[in-house]
């Protein structure tokens, strides 16, 4: 992650797109994986909509996957089309231009757009990694020894009690046992 910001610093958009090098192709410098797991990261940090080139915090909109672009293009154009019906009505200006539109609209707007960052299935919302099991069970297992060692006392306590009346026990009971064979063997 850290060398895709970097790469995204250094070239901006261009580090997502493949380039043609000595009429070879050349893979983009940030798997599409790499830039999706980043463009999720600004979500969930509310830095999606804006980019720092410095700190390498925020996620530029006009670098999303072109089925997105698609969706906001639309999305602009339906906009436009409703402000040119307002514009009728009321006779203001209207600023037709895409650079501006993205640099007005709201982070929530386009978050309703893109179905904040989901895959193209039926899942609408981002959910969290799911993570190793025992990072998922650790409150519970903390709780699960937290209550045993309330209980550790009495049971060490119970166990010291019984492990003494068995040594007890078994000194009269071998004891007694072998001088009763030992007095009625007929030798």
């Amino acid at each position: 992650m850290r060398s895709a910001l970097r790469q995204l610093c250094r070239h901006g958009i261009e580090a997502l797109r493949p380039q043609k090098v000595n009429d070879k192709w050349r893979k983009p410098k940030i798997s599409r994986r790499v830039a999706n797991d980043l463009r999720k990261l600004a979500i969930r940090n509310g830095t999606y909509g804006t980019f720092n080139s410095e700190t390498g915090e925020g996620w530029n909109p006009l670098w999303d996957a072109p089925e997105r672009k698609a969706k906001e293009r639309e999305a602009f154009h339906t906009v436009l089309k409703n402000a040119a019906a307002e514009e009728q009505d009321n006779n203001n200006d209207v600023d037709t231009d895409e650079k501006t539109f993205f640099k007005t609209i709201e982070v929530d707007d386009l978050l309703n757009m893109n179905n904040a960052g989901s895959n193209k299935g039926s899942i609408s919302s981002i959910r969290p990694p799911k993570l190793h099991k025992r990072e998922r069970t650790r409150e519970s297992r903390a709780q699960k020894i937290e209550g045993l060692l309330e209980q550790a006392d009495d049971k060490i306590e119970e166990y010291r009690l019984e492990k003494e009346k068995k040594r007890n026990e078994g000194k009269d009971g071998i004891e007694n046992e072998f001088k009763r064979m030992s007095q009625s063997s007929t030798y």
